[in-house]
């Protein structure tokens, strides 16, 4: 488990991408994000990539090869996230591990394949399990998800905690202690419930939130919910007729 201590430090998490299938305009919502809160930190909550087409659930035909969907999300890492942060700490997690599942599952040893930074050429990225915060609020224990109930794995663990993983939930709940002032969060995703690669979760009563979080300097926790950022109108070109 990673520690780091964030005292008077912004700290933004990304929660669940699931690149290539991430809801529209997502990018430019993290950039806008990046330009207006000015994180010293950035967590991934994980699930960065999808990873469809090697699932260990059935896989739809009419979606990209499990070749093609590393390629596209390589891509779109490099040309996104990692432009947009350079730097950046990541959970491990049940879509972004995929590769070292489907490896442990074939019995290959996991060693035999080469580092997720060195893959997505992202060399300054770090998975932990988990990362534990130290704030001007107390310790925040940060974990790609562990229990969709509200406070459930804030009191297993006795600190305030930040989980992803479930797209349904996003809220920030306080809890009120003999020993002080303790919180849940659930960021959401940015994941696209539309995508055929989220048919799973056709039949869900709760609908995807998207959005995601952070903490203020202070250590206070804050949501921000999404809203689409579309790339500005490009005017057609207008040409004249020379005779």
């Amino acid at each position: 488990m990673l520690k780091l201590d964030v005292r008077n430090k912004r700290v933004l998490f990304i929660s669940d991408t699931h690149i290539p299938y991430s809801v529209s305009g997502y990018l430019l919502f993290l950039k806008d994000l990046k330009e207006k809160f000015k994180p010293e930190i950035v967590i991934h909550g994980g699930d960065e990539i999808d990873y469809h087409a090697i699932s260990f659930h059935d896989s739809i035909a009419e979606l990209f090869s499990a070749g093609h969907e590393l390629d596209k999300a390589i891509i779109e890492l490099q040309e996104g996230l990692h432009k947009l942060f350079p730097k950046m700490y990541l959970l491990e997690s049940n879509h972004g591990s995929l590769i070292f599942r489907r490896l442990k599952h074939a019995g290959i040893p996991i060693r035999t394949l080469k580092p997720l930074n060195e893959l997505y050429e992202a060399p300054l990225w770090e998975w932990h399990d988990k990362i534990l915060l130290r704030t001007n609020m107390g310790k925040v224990l940060v974990s790609h998800g562990m229990s969709g109930v509200a406070g459930a794995w804030m009191k297993a663990t006795g600190v305030s905690t930040v989980e992803f993983h479930y797209h349904t939930k996003f809220h920030i709940t306080f809890f009120q202690t003999i020993t002080g002032s303790r919180f849940s969060m659930h960021c959401g995703c940015l994941a696209d419930k539309e995508s055929m690669a989220m048919a799973y979760a056709k039949s869900n009563m709760a609908e995807f939130i998207n959005g995601t979080g952070g903490l203020k300097s202070s250590g206070e926790p804050i949501l921000f919910p999404y809203k689409e950022k579309k790339l500005p109108q490009i005017p057609k070109e207008t040409h004249e007729t020379i005779t």
